[in-house]
């Protein structure tokens, strides 16, 4: 309850209404869920979240280690200091804010500036009032133990979601595999652990889409003004979560829904402009002075190589697999809306780390709202690949994904049971060709019974990979 009370004390500082809105929106969406899940869905939807929440809540506070980044700990002085002084007070290396003394502290220095507005300030006064009801007295009290919880409960919310809005766009069974994928992906999972914004921005985006489809489906005004409430209120986590506005627009302007769209964007730069008053209100010349020091980290145009190329902890086969299977599988969409609410989030969102220049100092957590479209369109696929199974993409899902998932398990966990030597180079290589094999017989010899195999060995296939993804995650090191 005290947590509620702080929050609630400085939002009311910037914006009354920003909390009748949030009571609003959380109590809608509890009839958001009713309206979508089945008793099945609710059974597997469940079970799902329970196995997300199993594996992202074991070692949350080792994984990633402490100095894995810095900015967790950015957010948190910045909110704690909001909440007891009043005054954001935070570590940066921002040239706006000049040469000032720094501190030493369990193996990293930090220069502590005051005010900090590097960014807007709702998601440092959740972290930072975790931090203060775990106890947290002063900065350097702070834990990864109460600090991540947040994120924690926005991850493990997320799972929810997902399989809400995977429902609402496909069925029962593309929100299965995309869920569990989405539940079980290491990456996802190590990065859903940290204390940075684009976890809460996750959760926002898939309540957003979700309330827009509502919205799409009844033509009820009510669930746009939530909507774009939600798309305006992400800009006040990070400047980023800003696209969640452009893309709202964009949706209904391919709907010719041109008023409508001009709402949203008022709405959205409304609560923007909050972070605008915030930063002026402490220091307008150092606020703009800060903006300045973001745009000068442009560098270079190559995000392809930053979201591909050198994703988060390892090299991620999921991920890579999910790019290349991405145009097939929208071009191949009937229903525009369903295409739309895939690929217009991508888009915008990638569009907006292209003209920050995000590319050129980029972090892992930055593919984190990226994560649920990508998976969606790997789940729709590989729905499809088991109903349809066909050699060419059994050979593309063992390259991209088997191999990598064979390469880590062996790292961690099943390095015991394969010996690193030349014995594991032949299992693997005829493992491959015992799986394959159901595939060839059945591009070549067409028949009932041969696709029932095929299809078989493309289900035992994808559970295969989805239990290497939770070793990998029990045994990450």
């Amino acid at each position: 309850m005290a947590y509620i009370q702080k929050l609630a004390e400085l939002l009311l500082i910037f914006n009354p209404t920003l909390i009748i809105k949030s009571i609003q929106v959380l109590d809608s969406i509890p009839r958001l869920f009713n309206s979508f899940l089945t008793r099945k869905d609710w059974f597997f939807c469940t079970l799902i979240t329970i196995l997300g929440s199993a594996i992202r809540i074991y070692k949350y506070d080792q994984i990633p280690v402490h100095d894995w980044t810095a900015d967790e700990y950015a957010f948190a002085w910045s909110g704690m200091s909001l909440i007891k002084d009043h005054v954001p007070t935070s570590w940066s290396w921002l040239k706006a804010y000049g040469d000032l003394p720094r501190v030493d502290w369990k193996g990293g220095t930090y220069q502590l500036v005051t005010p900090w507005l590097d960014h807007p300030p709702l998601f440092s006064l959740i972290v930072g009032s975790a931090a203060i009801l775990g106890g947290a007295n002063t900065f350097f009290d702070c834990t990864l133990t109460t600090i991540r919880i947040p994120s924690l409960i926005f991850g493990i919310l997320s799972i929810i979601l997902f399989y809400i809005l995977s429902l609402r766009l496909y069925n029962t069974k593309i929100a299965i595999i995309s869920s569990v994928i989405f539940a079980t992906n290491p990456n996802i999972v190590f990065l859903s652990r940290l204390a940075v914004s684009e976890n809460f921005i996750l959760f926002l985006s898939l309540l957003t889409l979700l309330y827009f489809l509502e919205y799409s489906k009844s033509s009820n005004l009510t669930y746009l003004y939530i909507a774009a409430f939600l798309a305006g209120l992400a800009s006040l986590a990070k400047i980023t979560g800003f696209f969640l506005v452009p893309m709202l627009c964009l949706l209904l302007i391919l709907q010719k829904k041109w008023r409508e769209s001009l709402l949203v964007f008022v709405i959205g730069l409304s609560l923007l402009s909050i972070y605008f008053i915030y930063g002026i209100s402490y220091n307008s010349e150092l606020f703009f002075k800060v903006i300045q020091s973001h745009t000068e980290r442009f560098e270079n145009f190559l995000l392809f190589k930053e979201i591909i190329l050198k994703p988060v902890f390892f090299e991620d086969g999921w991920l890579t697999f999910s790019w290349l299977i991405l145009i097939p599988v929208l071009r191949a969409s009937g229903d525009k809306i369903k295409y739309r609410v895939i690929s217009i989030p991508i888009i915008v969102y990638l569009f907006i780390l292209l003209f920050s220049g995000s590319q050129s100092h980029f972090y892992a957590w930055y593919l984190i709202p990226l994560f649920p479209f990508l998976f969606l369109a790997l789940g729709k696929f590989l729905a499809n690949f088991i109903k349809n199974p066909d050699f060419l993409s059994a050979c593309l899902l063992i390259i991209f994904v088997g191999a990598w998932s064979f390469n880590y398990n062996i790292q961690y966990g099943l390095g015991e049971l394969f010996l690193k030597t030349a014995i594991t180079k032949y299992f693997f290589i005829v493992g491959v060709c015992l799986l394959i094999t159901p595939f060839l017989v059945y591009a070549v010899i067409q028949s009932g019974r041969t696709k029932f195999f095929a299809s078989l060995a493309a289900g035992f296939t994808i559970v295969i990979l989805l239990l290497g993804n939770i070793n990998i995650i029990y045994n990450y090191q």
